[in-house]
Order: structure tokens, then C-alpha cells, then sequence
């Protein structure tokens, strides 16, 4: 992999200051307590982590909180532009209305948001963003929180399980400033690339196993699990195709992306699906096709599924049917994939100001108490 160069962000959007971080105060004045984000969660890649990039930059935000041992004055690069404290689990008790991007594992937050309820119940938001974040530890905590889930399926199924209600929202799209090759460049894209985190629930062994047969071989991006490489792919095989870790930012996904033609995810979780992710967004944005789990369609209520085989997407089960397109990239025109999945792109786009709204109105409800 080339060595991207991660550069300053420019864009044209006007940003607030931020009404929280500017003050270096580990309490905060009464008056000044609006809205603050957290991102309680130690795994610092993958959709949750771009989801709170798009999300903050969408509300003109520029930082967000994460607990840790002690409060740190000083912020840290978190990624895509924003920036990140630390602070302590005590720091919860000191701000009004919480809203969680992520929240993973750090159980020991649960009974200190629980503690807030008295306080009132629209006082705390968390976004849910797939089945594998509820665990025995944290589902009766759910019913306290104000709940937003960023795909149907994902609403329906805390609906069926656990009956708790949530409020569903598409997950924010941030248009940053992209470099695209010029209309012959881009109508000659060959390259088929992979950015997810190579994880559990990625079948990234199928990618490999079409990889070793098909003449068009996808590149491999992005975080890597060591336990999930040594314990389900095959070594040799995977160095060969592995570029790296990229660098979490705006132009090291436009630098890979720019020059592919198709994007490959072969994402699936139970209970889960139908609806986008941020690697497929980014792809679309790219004008990339994408090559998805046929699993991550079809294995879904219709109501809820967004992406449909030879319309908005191509779709495989197995190895075979990758290295099959694969094989004939050449002569598959994509034009009329990717321009219908942009519609998709675009309701992610036009309608961030949901997410505004709802941020104003927990604070519209806390000045009021």
C-alpha cells in the first residue's frame, strides 16, 4: 500500500465554536450545558467510530468525550477531523444532556447513566447500532435511555426481543471535499478493494478464496482482528492481498477509493441488515459499485431492505459467484448500479438535519425543566 498522506481537512462548511470545549474547567456552568458526546467504547475502528465522525461534523462539532482513568486537558486526534477528551466516569454527573455514539463494553458507565433517570429520561440518548452491542450486562439498562437505532431492522428486532422502543434516524453523511479522476480515468476503474475491519462476521474468507482463482484480485484494507486472522484465514494467503491499515481520515478513503470500481463488503449479522453502512456510503460517494453479502439482503424483511441485486447493487453468496464478476469487471458497465444506489447516498445526506433536530429538542427539553 502507498503511504497516504493524511491532510488537513478544507471544506466550505461554517463550524460553531464549541460551547463545551471551550471551557477547561472540569465542571461546567449551568448555562452552558448543552448536548455532550461521548464515545464510551476502548475498539477505535469501524462504522461506530465513522458514524460519530459524520455525525459531529453534520452538527458543526468538533469534539467529542471519552472516559478514561482520569480527566486530560489536552485532545487528541480521534479521527476524520475530530477531536477527542478523556475524562472520568465522574465527569457524567457534571453535564446535562448525554449523547452516546458508541457505547461498548464499558459496563461500569451503566449504573451511573441509570442514576440520571431521576433527573429525567430524555436527559440521556444513546445510538444502538447493531445487535452485537446487547448484551445480558446492558439490555435491562436500555429502558432508561432514550434509544436511536440507524437501520429498521435493527428497531424492529429491540422491538421483538426486548420491547423497547427506539426512534430510528439514517445515519448522517457528511459530503466532504473528494478528488475524482477525470471521466476517462474514471469510466477505466478497475481495482475491486475490501475497507472493512477484517473481523468476525466480515467473511473475509470468501474474498480470499475467490482471490486465489479469480484474475481480478480484490484488495484488502483496514484494521485488522490478529484473532480472527489467525483463527479463520489462511496466513499466506491473506499477507499476499493485505495493503494496511489506512489512516482514519477523509483522504485516505478518497485516495483508495477513487481508483476502484467496486467496492466489496460481505458484512452479515443476525438480525441485522438491509439497510447501509459507512463503507457502502463511502463507495457510492466514490461512484463505486457495491458487492455485497447476498445474506445482507435477503435474509431480511423486504420492508427494510434497501439494496436490491442488478438494481443498486451487486450481491454474491460464495467465493465462486465473487471471482465470477470478478473475472468479467471488465465488461460490466456499473453506470446504472451506482446511479441508482446514489439515491441512496442522497437521503443519508439531505436528511443529517435529523439529527440536528433531535439534538436541539433534548435541549429544548432540559432548559425547560
Amino acid at each position: 500500500m502507498s503511504e497516504v498522506i493524511n491532510k488537513q481537512l478544507s471544506s466550505n462548511v461554517t463550524r460553531t465554536a464549541d460551547p463545551i470545549f471551550g471551557n477547561d474547567s472540569t465542571t461546567l456552568p449551568q448555562e452552558e450545558a448543552t448536548t455532550s458526546f461521548f464515545f464510551i467504547s476502548g475498539y477505535m475502528y469501524g462504522g461506530c467510530v465513522t458514524f460519530t465522525a459524520h455525525l459531529l461534523h453534520t452538527l458543526h462539532r468538533k469534539e467529542v468525550f471519552r472516559i478514561a482513568k482520569r480527566f486530560e486537558r489536552k485532545k487528541k486526534n480521534f479521527a476524520y477531523g475530530i477531536r477527542y477528551q478523556n475524562v472520568s466516569l465522574e465527569y457524567l454527573d457534571t453535564v446535562q444532556n448525554v449523547f452516546i455514539t458508541d457505547m461498548f463494553n464499558l459496563f461500569e458507565c451503566l449504573t451511573k447513566l441509570k442514576r440520571r433517570k431521576r433527573k429525567g429520561r430524555e436527559e440521556v440518548t444513546i445510538v444502538i447500532h447493531d445487535p452485537g452491542e446487547i448484551f445480558k450486562f446492558n439490555e435491562p439498562y436500555l429502558k432508561y435511555w432514550n434509544i436511536i437505532t440507524i437501520r429498521k431492522s435493527m428497531q424492529q428486532y429491540l422491538r421483538d426481543k426486548y420491547g423497547i422502543e427506539s426512534k430510528f434516524l439514517y445515519h448522517p453523511y457528511y459530503p466532504y471535499p473528494v478528488h475524482l479522476d477525470d471521466q476517462e480515468e474514471e469510466n477505466n476503474k478497475m481495482q475491486a478493494v475490501s475497507m472493512s475491519r477484517i473481523d468476525f462476521n466480515k467473511n473475509m474468507e470468501i474474498i480470499l478464496d475467490a482471490n486465489r482463482k479469480a484474475r481480478n484480485q480484490v484488495k484488502i484494507y483496514g484494521w485488522a482482528n490478529s484473532k480472527y486472522v489467525s483463527e479463520w484465514l489462511d496466513k499466506n494467503a491473506f499477507n499476499q492481498y493485505y495493503q494496511g491499515k489506512y489512516v482514519k481520515s477523509f483522504d485516505a478513503t478518497s485516495e483508495i477509493l477513487r481508483k476502484a470500481k467496486f467496492m466489496v463488503d460481505l458484512s452479515f449479522l443476525p438480525n441485522d441488515g438491509g439497510g447501509t453502512q459507512y463503507t457502502f456510503l463511502d463507495a457510492i460517494y466514490h461512484n463505486c459499485a457495491i458487492i455485497l453479502n447476498r445474506q445482507w439482503i435477503e435474509n431480511i424483511d423486504p420492508k427494510y431492505r434497501d439494496f436490491r441485486q442488478g438494481e443498486n447493487c451487486y450481491a454474491v453468496s460464495n467465493a465462486e459467484e465473487l471471482k465470477e464478476l470478478l473475472d468479467d469487471a471488465e465488461n460490466v458497465d456499473t453506470s446504472k448500479i451506482v446511479q441508482n444506489a446514489r439515491k441512496l447516498l442522497d437521503r443519508h445526506i439531505n436528511n443529517a438535519g435529523d439529527w440536528n433536530k433531535e439534538v436541539m429538542s433534548l435541549q429544548r427539553l432540559s432548559f425547560e425543566k
